[in-house]
């Protein structure tokens, strides 16, 4: 009798443990293109391993909407689309207002390498081919976030 109710009690442990670990499995990280969403301000620039910049133009931010598009604040006022690679932490940004460099080619579309960290954020331009004596290929832009999705930034 003893043996069946300690079979009984180990039998139910292992139940209850496997629930509690089936919750746990539940439980998805965030998706980049939910993380992204929200208004970003820039914190510092890098070019390699130096950095060109702390808290450059305080007035310097980027925000990311649910609807796929983005406002960008930076040496000029920018907008248009997003979108994002996930497996190869891509971001594209499909400007509206700057054009290609030809009169009539089609809207700029600028990719960056995309890193993000609880509320950090960090982009790196990619280039197809590096400019000779130009490092903005290495230049990282680390952004910190400044609120959630609004239809407006401060």
């Amino acid at each position: 009798m003893l043996i069946k109710k300690c079979m009984y009690a180990l039998v139910f442990g292992m139940l209850f443990t496997t629930a509690l670990l089936a919750q746990d499995a539940k439980t998805v990280p965030t998706k980049t293109i939910e993380a992204i969403r929200g208004s970003w301000k820039i914190a510092k620039i890098m070019s390699g391993t130096q950095e060109v910049a702390r808290n450059p133009t305080s007035g310097q931010w980027i925000a990311f909407r649910s609807d796929g598009t983005y406002v960008n604040h930076g040496t000029a006022l920018d907008s248009g689309s997003y979108r994002l690679n996930e497996n190869q932490s891509s971001l594209y940004l499909e400007s509206h207002v700057n054009p290609g460099k030809d009169k009539d080619s089609p809207k700029l579309i600028t990719e960056y390498k995309i890193t993000l960290q609880d509320d950090s954020m960090i982009l790196q331009r990619k280039n197809e081919k590096p400019a000779k004596g130009k490092h903005a290929d290495k230049m990282q832009y680390y952004y910190v976030r400044i609120g959630e999705e609004t239809s407006s930034v401060k």
